[in-house]
């Protein structure tokens, strides 16, 4: 019985530090998205100034 306690207190911690890598992983994503996009703006403003 004890040991069947550990055993789930091992896995319900490993699951929670894989859910809490998950939630890092995709929050870095959306942060990275959202520079690219900021990159991208501003090489569309500086070529939208110009005269073809």
């Amino acid at each position: 019985m004890l040991v069947l306690l550990i055993t789930s207190a091992l896995a319900a911690s490993l699951l929670v530090e894989l859910g809490l890598s998950v939630a890092r992983d995709l929050m870095e994503a959306h942060d990275r998205e959202f520079e690219d996009e900021r990159q991208m703006n501003k090489v569309f403003k500086s070529t939208s100034g110009r005269v073809w």
